[in-house]
């Protein structure tokens, strides 16, 4: 059970299954928010809307489809986990390339008990995902820090053998950084 409220994005073009998909989430995920989009247009419009946790996708919709919704996620949003919630992937083919374009799951509406944890466990990903990129970006600043403390030191030191050899090495390391 999701007790937090979690901000879902749901492409889907037929409100009955729009509600299907939602009434399955909220079994689980009581606090659920929804931003609907049925169309390229509307789900353009509406997903800058705000910060989302995930977004659901149908595979199939007129004049559009959940792979192209799915390109344009991994361009602009990309660390928005990305899940199909599709009758459309009974395609062995189709599943695959979903995935390997970057879909974090599918759910094949006939069987919506998988939503659940396809939904926990892509979210689960996403945090450790996120939680490491934070832990890199914190060890990369601690490192920045302890240069130029270094930097500092040794620039105010007049008397330190090899002093500027040093200098240019921890000069070359805060650039390295600075370009990483």
């Amino acid at each position: 059970m999701i007790k937090e409220v979690l901000n879902i994005f749901l492409l889907e073009d037929r409100p009955a299954e729009a509600e299907l998909t939602k009434r399955a989430v909220f079994k689980f995920a009581p606090n659920a928010m929804f931003t609907m989009a049925d169309s390229e247009e509307s789900f353009l419009e509406k997903i800058h809307w705000g910060k989302y946790d995930i977004m659901l996708a149908d595979y199939n919709l007129p004049a559009y489809n959940g792979l192209e919704a799915l390109l344009y996620v991994k361009e602009h949003l990309p660390d928005l986990p990305f899940v199909f919630v599709t009758g459309m992937l009974n395609n062995e083919q189709k599943a695959a390339d979903a995935i390997l374009e970057g879909a974090n799951g599918y759910v094949i509406k006939e069987n919506m008990e998988n939503l659940q944890p396809t939904v926990v466990r892509v979210l689960e990903e996403s945090n450790q995902r996120r939680e490491k990129a934070r832990l890199a970006a914190e060890k990369t600043a601690i490192r920045k820090l302890m240069l130029q403390k270094a930097l500092g030191m040794l620039e105010q030191a007049t008397d330190f053998p090899d002093r500027e050899v040093i200098l240019d090495s921890l000069r070359k390391a805060m650039e390295d950084d600075d370009q990483a």
